[in-house]
């Protein structure tokens, strides 16, 4: 049985909504790199990486994350961590233990952000203290 490798934030925002995403607003990098590759006057060797989203920069990604694997969930309102934890694309009832578990490990009990990311490539040894307020809670396999 395959497995796939998420990773997961969890916090409480002070941030409008509008603040929030911008920190995974990855459209200007995506449009400089379109041109890189299409553009044969582009006037660079590569395309302009300080233009990558914030959450890439974060988690060291190269170029832009896959938006077909990230689930971000924001509220204004605070919720129980396993609440939020519903929110994600999980469905499995053993990993979603382990994620409540290590998010009360971490003090965290109510939130009002959640984010689950897959990439079985990606390696966060020494995460940073804020990822637009919130924090890593880890990495978890999840049955396929």
């Amino acid at each position: 049985m395959a497995e796939q490798r998420i990773h997961i934030w969890a916090g409480t925002s002070t941030k409008t909504e509008d603040q929030f995403y911008k920190y995974f607003d990855q459209s200007k990098f995506i449009k400089d790199y379109h041109r890189f590759k299409t553009d044969e006057t582009y006037a660079r060797n590569a395309p302009d990486f300080n233009l990558r989203s914030q959450f890439s920069k974060a988690i060291d990604k190269q170029y832009d994350y896959d938006v077909d694997w990230i689930t971000v969930y924001y509220s204004r309102k605070k919720m129980s961590v396993q609440a939020a934890i519903e929110e994600l694309p999980i469905w499995n009832d053993q990993t979603e233990v382990k994620i409540y578990q290590a998010c009360v490990d971490k003090g965290i009990s109510t939130v009002n952000a959640i984010l689950c990311y897959a990439d079985a490539e990606l390696i966060i040894d020494k995460p940073l203290g804020n990822y637009n307020d919130m924090i890593y809670i880890g990495s978890f396999n999840v049955p396929a």
